[in-house]
């Protein structure tokens, strides 16, 4: 087989890189297979990446066993949930272009034949599939798996039996609202997340790895089996067999991720109620892999589908419960007919040839269209005066009395100052939250409004104030929130011209988001306040090269013609 990796290994010219893998332990037979680069984000900072150093010894060993020979290298991996409400979240949704370029540079700089990318959490997943495209070399997807959840029947703040990462944030405000005592917030925090993986709830990561598993870039059924499992090392090998398999078939990226495969994405994350960042990434890798996508594309793909899958936080299952009942797989064949089924995947076989076989083990967890948990799509673009470029919510996380909101606005100039308002009882039922400053470049890097609207919920808040932001939000939120309004306060957004007391009016399901009574064009001619003041280090880079939330909050990494 002629791989690329050959055109720098064969023949007396090319001793040097000969000998330099030789100092290495390789051997002349290994070096006339195909090199296959397994990329791993492990580290001892990230739950969801620790087992990884376990994975990628599997992974190894597959492609051994199918005749590649593996290369391990590391990238970057920071935990949304370590990096929560301080300044380090300003740093993780860059990491996503930090990580693609990392991969780029290396399988580039090393001319190697295919790519495992190895990851779980919330931008790793993300950067690594854009590399891959960048790359445009074979490569297949493997994530962590998610945690066990937590048990707690009594008092269950989701009204089922399971508890998650994201519910200690929400038992915040229920501590200080006087719902819970100091030694049941303790014992939340002790017993929420048992094991190590991605949060147990369908947050950013496990929406993540469902939609690489819905596009075809990772093998069925990976996305869903719990890190402990083991399930997980069983099918890392498989991994390491299908990539050398797609090398020799080659089969790449942009084969696999296409417009089809990327409306069937869409389609999933309705279905499943996946998170509200699943827009920014889907609309990253829409560009990165050459495919016309927008957003207001996204919301009406979105909202044709209803959420079949009542997970926390919008309902009592979790990854656990959704593994059992056959996971992603089971969720494109209960979509039927609204899934491309001709698209290519990473087994090289289309979706409908990995269906044949597919049955759903829980009509509770995964309901059919038929009986949805909500009718209601899971993902809703908004747009109005008040964000002309669009916004994003998330329907089946919203109250249902609250999906048509009417307020007045309670201006906060960024998320500290709107958690020490929040904390300090300043909220009341019937207002409009705004926290803004927080978009990709006025941050910088578009950090989540998670604790913010966390501590409302659990303060009983959640459904009787509206949380709006140009910031953006946590998969695992509830409560009604608006998040990514566009443009940004930085860019001369509407956001920047809003007052206390203007009266905001969010309608979900019609898709309007406005401040009726305000003439922003007038208010701009008076002039807005904020300065931002001045940054530097890598945020500098990302807030002067980085487009609007609406197209995907990416760095362009081409010249348009």
């Amino acid at each position: 087989m002629n791989t690329r990796s050959q055109n720098i290994m064969t023949g007396p010219e090319w001793a040097n890189v000969r000998a330099l893998y030789k100092s290495g332990g390789y051997s002349d037979a290994e070096l006339k297979k195909p090199m296959i680069g397994v990329v791993t984000a492990f580290s001892d900072i990230c739950p969801g990446h620790t087992n990884l150093r376990q994975l990628v010894t599997r992974v190894k060993e597959g492609v051994y066993e199918a005749g590649g020979t593996p290369l391990e290298f590391g990238t970057i991996g920071a935990c949304d949930g370590i990096t929560m409400a301080h300044d380090g979240m300003k740093y993780v949704l860059p990491t996503r272009d930090m990580i693609a370029n990392d991969i780029e540079a290396m399988i580039e700089a090393h001319q190697l034949d295919g790519l495992v990318i190895m990851g779980s959490c919330d931008k790793i997943v993300p950067g690594m599939l854009l590399a891959s495209l960048r790359l445009n070399v074979p490569a297949v997807f493997l994530n962590g798996g998610p945690t066990l959840p937590g048990h707690m029947k009594e008092g269950n703040p989701y009204g089922g039996e399971f508890l998650d990462h994201s519910v200690i944030q929400q038992s915040e405000g229920a501590l200080k609202s006087g719902k819970i005592t100091e030694e049941e917030f303790t014992w939340i925090e002790n017993n929420a997340v048992p094991t190590i993986g991605s949060c147990a709830m369908l947050g950013t990561a496990n929406t993540m790895c469902c939609l690489a598993e819905a596009m075809g870039m990772s093998l069925p059924g990976c996305a869903a089996i719990p890190a402990v499992y083991s399930r997980r090392s069983s099918i890392a090998f498989e991994t390491g067999q299908a990539i050398v398999n797609l090398v020799r078939e080659d089969i790449r990226p942009k084969d696999i991720i296409t417009k089809k495969s990327l409306l069937n994405a869409i389609r999933v994350n309705s279905a499943i109620g996946g998170s509200t960042n699943a827009v920014l990434h889907i609309l990253a890798i829409a560009y990165q892999a050459g495919v016309d996508l927008d957003i207001f594309e996204f919301g009406k793909t979105s909202m044709e589908i209803p959420h079949l899958v009542p997970m926390i936080p919008a309902g009592t299952y979790t990854l656990l419960d959704f593994y059992e009942a056959g996971g992603v797989q089971v969720i494109l064949k209960e979509l039927g007919d609204r899934i491309h089924t001709d698209c290519l995947t990473c087994t090289g076989h289309t979706v409908a040839e990995n269906l044949a076989s597919v049955k759903n083990r829980n009509n509770d967890v995964i309901r059919s269209v038929d009986n949805p948990a909500h009718a209601c799509g899971g993902i809703a673009i908004l747009k109005g005066n008040l964000a002309p470029d669009g916004a994003v919510t998330k329907p089946s996380a919203i109250p249902q009395e609250a999906h048509e909101f009417t307020g007045r606005a309670k201006i906060y100039e960024g998320e500290q100052d709107a958690l020490r308002g929040i904390r300090g009882g300043e909220i009341k039922g019937g207002e409009v939250v705004v926290i803004r400053n927080e978009g990709p470049k006025g941050s910088p890097g578009m950090p989540e409004m998670y604790k913010a609207m966390k501590i409302l919920v659990g303060m009983g808040l959640g459904g009787r104030v509206c949380l709006i932001t140009d910031g953006r939000f946590s998969g695992s939120n509830n409560g009604c929130f608006v998040g990514h309004i566009c443009p940004e306060a930085y860019d001369d957004g509407p956001i920047a011209y809003l007052k206390d007391g203007d009266v905001i009016h969010v309608n979900v399901e019609a898709g309007v988001i406005e401040a009726p009574e305000v003439d922003f064009e007038a208010r701009r001619a008076e002039g807005a306040k904020h300065a931002f003041a001045p940054i530097e280090g890598c945020l500098y880079q990302y807030r002067k090269n980085a487009v609007s939330a609406s197209k995907g909050a990416y760095i362009p990494t081409r010249d348009e013609a």
